[in-house]
């Protein structure tokens, strides 16, 4: 499969699409665990959405640095 780059602008549009998720991944899970929803969706929701905002940040300021 061939794969072409995106170039800078679109990865960092990218990036903040991803942290737009992300973020709403987590109010999800606080949502989910303040009206006793399912601990283990909850859970899933906070977990990856931490996940996805710590890797889009990081990839963020390593993308600003360059």
């Amino acid at each position: 499969m061939h794969t072409v780059p995106l170039g800078p602008r679109r990865t960092r549009v990218s990036l903040y699409l991803g942290l737009v998720l992300a973020v709403v991944m987590i109010v999800v899970g606080i949502v989910a665990i303040g009206v006793n929803g399912p601990l283990w969706f909850a859970l899933v929701m906070l977990f990856a959405g931490a996940i996805i905002a710590g890797i889009a940040i990081v990839r963020l300021v390593l993308l600003r640095r360059t």
